[in-house]
């Protein structure tokens, strides 16, 4: 009896040894093993899951996608008083700029938020609103890189770390008050 196991590289092994591709290639024949492959499914064939890769490549995995959320949401902006603020790399810079400008911020220099309601919304910047930005980045970053390295840790005993979810448990953003108040969050604006 023929079988086929799933593999993660573009191809199935037929009777654990053969190496079949799955991938149509416009204006390439089709590979006939691929064909019996296909009839095999269509006769109702099931393959074999495909095996695991070691733990120490999944936990890995699992560790650049929970980075790339906790960098995501470091840029996500930063909330002082009512106001958001931007807190991408460009825009932390241009606020330690002002907190190192002090008393010599130009008078009614205005400053444009991530306020979504209604856009745009712009404040007078100040010295002490400079330092709440600058304060308010800090902690947001603080308690982010905190969650990410409790889902870290989380899912490094997991037995099967490519299942865990770190979805939760970070702190609120920009996004989810968008959400929460029925406006669709638009990435673009920041």
């Amino acid at each position: 009896m023929t079988t086929y196991q799933l593999t993660h590289e573009g191809y199935v092994i037929k009777d654990g040894d053969t190496k079949v591709p799955t991938a149509k290639v416009p204006d390439i024949e089709v590979h006939p093993e691929t064909l019996a492959y296909e009839a095999w499914l269509e006769a109702g064939g099931v393959p074999l899951p495909a095996e695991l890769p070691p733990i120490a490549e999944r936990r890995a995995a699992v560790w650049e996608r929970i980075k790339a959320e906790r960098d995501r949401r470091a840029a996500l902006g930063v909330k002082v008083g009512a106001h958001w603020f931007h807190s991408d790399q460009k825009s932390r810079t241009q606020q330690l700029g002002l907190v190192l400008l002090g008393q010599s911020i130009p008078a009614e220099l205005k400053w444009k938020t991530l306020t979504f309601t209604p856009p745009p919304v712009f404040v007078t910047m100040t010295p002490a609103l400079a330092v709440g930005i600058v304060q308010s980045t800090a902690a947001s970053d603080t308690a982010i890189f905190t969650v990410a390295e409790v889902h870290r840790m989380t899912m490094e005993v997991s037995t099967a770390p490519q299942d865990y979810d770190f979805s939760t448990g970070w702190p609120v953003s920009i996004e989810e008050e968008a959400n929460e108040a029925g406006i669709q969050f638009d990435a673009s604006v920041l």
